[in-house]
């Protein structure tokens, strides 16, 4: 059965669908909706939650489906009571993994139904268990396959196909359709090991061996894997890595001779960055969740939407993001905001048009709602070129592209009905609070607040990593930017923050003078002279053992009365050497940088501290808040690192270097070419260092199953010699997902 747009439909899909009045009359009495019941007045505001910052990927398409919904009259519960949706944001965005526990909380914490992201799997694998046992539902963006596979909770749900679609999805056209067996398969970062071993595996399950197979950790040896892939003359090299290393590596292969088929699965966002030359991408092979050039009513529609909205062109995350609020607009309408029905009727979602296409979660199971792939070309100026679609590793025909005899559910142009056939009552929504104001977001550790706008100006506070903030004025030229921290007017510079202004407000702000002279802040200076240290900053942030750090201290004068020459120094562990470095002076108010320069020569955790004034030269009114503490690590080089791999089963494994070090026979581990494992037992996967990898105990070259656990810490000594941990993260069956690092010798 169909839905059209007899009742009031959603701008992307008026005038594309006429049904008869009688059709939709049994449609809503199918559905069991009536038109007897009056919704109630009473507006309520229902909090989406977006896990990374304004203005980040996937940011726009929750803010236009967000607009859009509100602006066709919100939503209606089963209970009649009418909702207005709202994005909110964590106060603290994860710019790093360890950051989105404290983001997820944040965004709870706001009152959030439903929480949208992490983007990619960086954020997303690492915290798995987290987003699992969170309290609302999260529509994830990532793709990485162990996302949905092991959240048993079942709360994690994918709004983009998982990454061996795409795979498979390219095999497709390389093998089944253009025949192209002989193929090379090169990597040059180490995020990509997972779906370089999960395409490998489908060669191979089609009876083929790569040509060549290269896994390198970055694009130093371009030239000599460019001669040893050519050797055995490649028909197509398939790439993993940063967009910039696949313009190089196809411009080295053209040189070499090659001619055949280069296929970057990311190469259309790759050209559109400005990564990859137009004149290298063209006939590069890609795939995506959805593309811009898709040739649907939807798809179409969105694109207008999205560009006049915000003068650039969708991704498919935006498409994923944009899907996934009609979906959750959908089930709002149908159990209104309890979170245990939310997340059930999500799961139980029937199928779907949407702008990635035809979405079928219930059929699916297990939290994946897409499984749609397109492939594509990139054309001779630059776009993508529409190849093939895939859903579910099933080539769709053309007539996909048309909605047509399915039961569509709403989202987008195919489901914005209302409960009844009755009018909606008319409200005028607010406006979502970001649209309508600048904000600013910290994309560095941390940034200076001063009490004006400039560096003359007192240090009055700080913001740290992710934090944000909303600008409620600027100086003239708005090269600093005036923001209410703590209760208090402060000023921070333009330059150093991410401006988000999608409505450009900025030129609209007041213009706002300091109401303090540079160097004083009235209230914060004390009698005489009171030296103390405000911070650190330690280069390069993890030390290595024989190598020189340095240590930029920021001292403060917090009294009135300059104060003369002064030392600042540390213990510095292990081996309790001194480090001292000295300052002429320091003026009342003012705050300068000494810089602390040394080496450690072996690995560890460290707690130690630093003195201002650590010789007493200086008479002070306070002689109490001297000394800053620091806990410090010191650890070799890392060669590589690769979080949440799947080991296949039976299959060789590379944890670096080029020969294989492990084969996982769904039993045990089993060590090749003299790799050797062991348990170890020294805390955390992080705390563990490079001595913690004792050779004394790693010493197996066998190591069975009552020894591999979730939560174990393997310490391993590659057939190259280099030591390395792994952390076993699940163990179901034979399942074995492991995240570990390997040290340069």
């Amino acid at each position: 059965m169909i839905y059209s747009n007899c009742w009031r439909m959603h701008p992307l899909r008026k005038n594309i669908l006429i049904i008869p009045l009688l059709t939709l009359l049994l449609v809503v009495s199918v559905m069991g909706l009536t038109s007897a019941s009056t919704p109630k007045q009473a507006i309520e505001t229902l909090n989406i939650g977006f896990l990374q910052t304004p203005g980040s990927t996937g940011d726009f398409g929750v803010r236009l489906a967000i607009d859009q919904i509100n602006r066709e009259g919100g939503v209606i519960g089963p209970d009649g009571t009418l909702y207005r949706l709202q994005v909110v944001y964590p106060n603290r965005p994860p710019f790093a993994p360890e950051g989105v526990p404290d983001a997820v909380n944040s965004l709870v914490s706001q009152g959030a139904i439903a929480i949208i992201g992490p983007v990619d799997n960086r954020l997303a694998l690492p915290n798995l268990e987290v987003l699992s046992q969170t309290s609302v539902p999260v529509l994830t963006l990532a793709t990485a396959d162990g996302l949905t596979e092991q959240d048993a909770r079942d709360n994690i749900m994918r709004m983009r196909a998982a990454d061996r679609f795409y795979n498979e999805a390219l095999a497709t056209i390389l093998i089944d359709e253009r025949s192209i067996t002989k193929i090379a398969l090169i990597q040059t970062d180490v995020d990509s090991t997972e779906a370089l071993l999960n395409f490998e595996g489908i060669l191979v399950a089609r009876g083929l061996t790569p040509t060549a197979k290269i896994q390198e950790i970055d694009n130093s040896n371009l030239t000599a894997n460019v001669s040893q892939m050519m050797q055995n003359q490649p028909a197509a090299v398939v790439f993993w890595g940063p967009a910039p290393d696949a313009g190089s590596l196809v411009l080295k292969l053209r040189e070499a001779g090659f001619s055949g088929a280069f296929v970057y699965r990311d190469a259309q966002e790759g050209v559109h960055s400005g990564a990859i030359p137009i004149s290298l991408a063209r006939g590069m092979i890609g795939a995506t969740s959805w593309s811009y050039t898709t040739p649907t009513e939807l798809g179409r529609a969105f694109l207008v939407d999205y560009v006049t909205s915000f003068n650039s062109i969708p991704t498919g995350v935006e498409a994923a993001a944009y899907d996934a609020v009609w979906i959750l607009r959908r089930q709002i309408e149908q159990t209104g905001a309890d979170i245990t029905e939310l997340r059930v009727g999500l799961l139980q979602t029937p199928t779907i048009y949407a702008v990635q296409g035809r979405l079928e979660p219930s059929v699916y199971g297990g939290g994946d709602f897409s499984r749609a792939v397109t492939v594509y070309t990139i054309g001779e100026l630059g776009g993508p070129q529409l190849v093939a679609r895939f859903a579910n590793n099933v080539r769709l025909g053309d007539d996909d592209l048309v909605m047509a005899d399915v039961r569509v559910v709403g989202l987008a142009g195919t489901l914005t009905f209302t409960p009844s056939p009755s009018p909606t009552p008319s409200i005028t929504p607010s406006p979502s609070p970001t649209p309508s104001e600048v904000t600013l977001t910290v994309p560095q550790n941390a940034v200076n607040l001063r009490a004006g706008p400039g560096t003359e100006y007192e240090i009055v506070g700080q913001l740290q990593l992710g934090d944000t903030a909303t600008v409620i004025g600027v100086n003239p030229g708005a090269t600093w930017l005036v923001i209410n921290h703590e209760g208090e007017t402060v000023w921070v510079a333009a330059e150093i923050v991410e401006v988000f202004d999608p409505s450009n407000l900025l030129g609209q702000l007041p213009i706002v003078q300091p109401n303090t002279s540079p160097g004083v802040v009235p209230g914060q200076l004390v009698e005489g002279i009171d030296l103390t240290i405000e911070g650190i900053v330690l280069n390069p942030p993890q030390i290595a053992p024989g190598q020189p750090f340095t240590l930029q201290v920021t001292v403060r004068n917090l009294g009135t009365v300059a104060a003369g020459s002064f030392s600042v120094a540390m213990i510095l562990q292990p081996g309790n050497t001194t480090l001292t470095a000295g300052s002429t002076g320091l003026g009342a108010g003012q705050s300068a940088i000494v810089t602390l320069s040394g080496t450690v020569q072996s690995t560890g955790v460290y707690t130690t501290s630093l003195t201002v004034d650590a010789t007493n030269s200086v008479l002070e009114s306070n002689e109490n808040n001297n000394i800053f503490p620091l806990t410090y690590t010191a650890d070799r080089p890392i060669m590589s690192r690769i979080d949440f791999v799947q080991l296949p089963v039976g299959t060789a494994y590379d944890l670096a270097g080029g020969t294989a070090d492990l084969i996982w026979t769904g039993a045990q581990i089993e060590g090749q070419n003299n790799a050797r494992f062991g348990v170890i037992y020294a805390g955390s996967y992080e705390a563990i260092d490079y001595a913690a990898i004792d050779p004394n105990v790693v010493i197996n070259y066998i190591l069975p199953a009552n020894m591999i656990g979730t939560g174990s810490m393997i310490g391993f000594i590659t057939a190259e010699g280099r030591r390395g941990v792994m952390r076993v993260d699940t163990l179901v069956g034979n399942l074995l997902t492991i995240s570990y690092r390997v040290y340069s010798n």
